[in-house]
């Protein structure tokens, strides 16, 4: 499935060739899934139908305008796939096949998107730092980057 751009004029909007035919609108926020479906037949076919389903979506975008988070509400958001107990702060461990057999890397990672489609990371290595250290540095890091971040 190919990755849609931002100014993607179907965006938010899937193509259904099945026993139904037509375009879906699917859009997402603060955890609600709206959903609608704009069939070929009861719209005079696709054309008719695509445009429909345009218009409907960009509609439903600006009555839904504000209801969605801030970036800074989802660069704070904690999820389950979390095992460091920090948003944004990793722990990694890593070989490196260039190397002599055996060399390990490890290091405590932060990530942060200071602007939209941006992302920027700062590694702290355990060999230099030590294990806590450098998760209290990568810690620190990602709360400075979030501080920053654009809303």
């Amino acid at each position: 499935m190919p990755i849609r751009k931002i100014n993607d004029p179907n965006r938010n909007i899937t193509r259904i060739d099945s026993t139904t035919r037509g375009y879906e609108v699917r859009l997402m926020r603060r955890r609600k899934l709206y959903c609608k479906l704009f069939s070929d037949s009861l719209l005079g076919g696709k054309r008719a139908a695509l445009r429909v389903a345009r218009e409907y979506r960009d509609g439903l975008i600006d009555s839904l305008a504000g209801k969605g988070y801030t970036r800074k509400q989802i660069a704070r958001k904690v999820t389950p796939r979390n095992t460091s107990g920090y948003v944004g702060v990793r722990f990694v461990r890593e070989s490196d096949s260039r190397a002599a057999e055996g060399t390990v890397y490890e290091y405590w990672e932060a990530q942060w998107s200071p602007s939209p489609r941006v992302r920027s990371k700062k590694r702290f290595s355990v060999n230099t730092y030590g294990y806590e250290e450098a998760k209290q540095m990568a810690i620190k890091s990602r709360a400075a980057g979030v501080r920053k971040m654009e809303d």
